[in-house]
């Protein structure tokens, strides 16, 4: 099967739907490829209990988790980058059950393979 990486970079709050389409497409995508969504840069800080105890709009918070939740149901990987954790000066703790694993930007460039069909947003 193919392998597709999503890079999420950015979070623009004011455009939430864009981060739960994210997920949503991912999920559709998990019929042709085996999908890995890597939050990094400001968009980690989704990745933590943080952002719900931190003001962002509950509403748009439960969406966001439950689209995480559908695509990790169907069987994407998501991961959130080190850089991004050291950034949002976040620990192991505070990361939500739908994360799967911390990894590198070594491990991001290796995975950007030839046979990879890699994403940035």
């Amino acid at each position: 099967m193919r392998y597709l990486l999503i890079v999420v970079t950015t979070l623009d709050m004011e455009k939430s739907e864009a981060i739960v389409a994210v997920f949503n497409r991912a999920k559709a995508a998990t019929a042709e490829y085996d999908v890995e969504v890597i939050l990094t840069g400001e968009s980690g800080v989704i990745a933590t209990i943080q952002a719900v105890k931190s003001g962002f709009d509950e509403e748009y918070m439960r969406l966001l988790y439950d689209s995480m939740r559908s695509a990790k149901s169907a069987g994407v990987k998501i991961s959130i980058c080190e850089r991004s954790m050291e950034w949002c000066s976040l620990n192991n703790d505070e990361l939500i059950p739908e994360i799967d694993d911390v990894v590198s930007s070594q491990y991001i460039t290796e995975r950007a393979a030839p046979n990879t069909y890699v994403a940035y947003l």
